[in-house]
């Protein structure tokens, strides 16, 4: 059964950045064994934080040893030159840098880090760039059709709903939104890929026997059976985001000879065998033949900073 951890039972700590920005994180400890894990190592287990980044404060562009989503819970702001509202969705793979993460003046921005395996911390740019590693470079921001919903607007559902926001992609990776009425039941598809976790973003959701309040969240590892989703008494708003396969992850860098260029800034690189099919850039698009006014997709650098790996 997937393990899930009502939100009331995080850790509260704070964290300063090296940066100077203080953060404030609730982590939900998860306690496992999952499938597929080592149960004898907690690195092979689940991560999950909710994080409070003050208004106007910046997180500097970084990098981390896991795959990571990030999911908006409150507030905005921008990552890069992606901007953020509630139930944004980011995602990065292991080894791909991203930022900087800048919250909104006024309202600051809130929201989860969540992880398939555990990472010893970020690591910033350009500092630490000695430790990037060759990997699939991987990146990709996905929004809701609307914000948070209302336990209101949830009572009047007529049925419950399951909506892709995401994929699943050849590698597994998804991110789907299901939305309940009060007492309304639904099961998701079963988790694949490294596993998936369940946020709930509004109402609460009824599992063994317990009701899971907002911001709630659990983990189900790759092929586990799927958890029931039954609605509390106001109805069940949930964010379900699934992990990509963990070997692929782990391929290597683009071959010797390939047309791939690097950003000096933050590490992406581009690897026109690949493309950059959410950017509209289909696979076999030469670096050259990028528009001109082309930006690096996760520091918005300029393309004529990037510098050829060949």
């Amino acid at each position: 059964m997937p393990e899930a951890i009502p939100f009331d039972a995080t850790r509260h700590w704070t964290k300063e950045l090296p940066n100077g920005t203080v953060v404030k994180l609730r982590e939900f400890d998860f306690a496992g064994p999952f499938a597929g894990r080592d149960p004898a190592s907690k690195m092979d287990g689940p991560q999950c934080f909710r994080v409070e980044q003050p208004p106007g404060s910046v997180v500097e562009t970084h990098f981390h040893v896991a795959d990571e989503f990030q999911l908006i819970a409150l507030g905005g702001g921008r990552l890069g030159r992606h901007g953020l509202m509630p139930l944004s969705v980011h995602y990065s793979g292991a080894y791909t840098p991203y930022g900087p993460i800048v919250a909104d003046a006024t309202d600051g921005v809130v929201y989860f880090t969540l992880r398939p395996r555990r990472d010893p911390g970020a690591l910033f740019l350009p500092a630490e760039r000695g430790k990037l590693k060759p990997a699939a470079k991987r990146f990709f921001m996905a929004e809701q059709d609307e914000g948070v919903i209302a336990s209101s607007a949830l009572a009047s559902l007529d049925a419950p709903s399951l909506v892709s926001a995401y994929g699943p992609d050849v590698t597994g990776a998804a991110a789907w939104r299901a939305t309940l009425g009060p007492g309304q039941r639904l099961t998701p598809p079963k988790p694949a890929g490294d596993g998936y976790f369940i946020v709930v973003a509004e109402g609460g959701w009824e599992h063994d026997g317990a009701v899971l309040p907002q911001w709630s969240c659990a983990f189900a590892g790759q092929g586990e059976t799927p958890p029931v989703l039954l609605a509390g008494p106001d109805g069940l708003d949930a964010i379900i985001l699934q992990f990509p396969d963990h070997a692929s992850t782990m391929e290597t860098a683009p071959p010797e000879g390939a047309d791939a260029h690097e950003c000096p800034l933050c590490g992406f690189v581009y690897d026109a065998a690949s493309g950059l099919e959410e950017d509209g850039i289909p696979a076999g698009t030469a670096f050259a033949d990028l528009p001109s006014d082309w930006t690096c997709p996760n520091c918005d650098a300029a393309k004529t900073e990037f510098e050829a790996l060949s």
